[in-house]
């Protein structure tokens, strides 16, 4: 990861690659929306009304949904299924 933004970028008008920059500005962005992505984090029914209780975490790119939405919708799948 670049740490020292203007010694890169003097390092590449020292080679005459500026013309690079763009380039790796637009792969640091992207790379910075993926970790965003990524990043754990755990949303409440007092955030999200629409989960009607308990939570939903997602952490590692694995979600653990422990709502009552969920409770609901298993519910209705196994009544629904077992017709």
């Amino acid at each position: 990861m670049i740490t020292d933004y203007d010694a890169f970028i003097g390092h590449l008008k020292k080679t005459g690659r500026l013309k690079l920059l763009p380039q790796v500005l637009r792969e640091l962005k992207e790379k910075a929306a993926r970790a965003g992505k990524l990043a754990s984090r755990t949303e409440s029914a007092k955030e999200n009304p629409s989960l009607i209780s308990g939570s939903r975490t997602l952490e590692g790119g694995v979600l653990t949904d422990r709502t009552g939405k969920r409770a609901l919708l298993d519910i209705y799948q196994k009544t629904v299924g077992s017709a």
